[in-house]
């Protein structure tokens, strides 16, 4: 049994067949939203005033 709990319709997140999250960034604005956006394609963005920090739940 594998331990990768991403849902089917999405990619994998561990293993050999992962989808690497390298190309995504984070900032956090002067109004303490986040704003998350792909390195690659400057329309793919998104933002939030509710976010936890990823290296919290790890």
């Amino acid at each position: 049994m594998s331990a990768d709990i991403t849902p089917p319709d999405q990619p994998p997140s561990i293993g050999v067949d992962a989808v690497s999250f390298e190309r995504y960034s984070a900032v956090e604005t002067d109004d303490s939203q986040v704003l998350v956006y792909d390195e690659l394609s400057e329309d793919a963005w998104i933002q939030s005033d509710d976010w936890i920090d990823a290296l919290l739940m790890a």
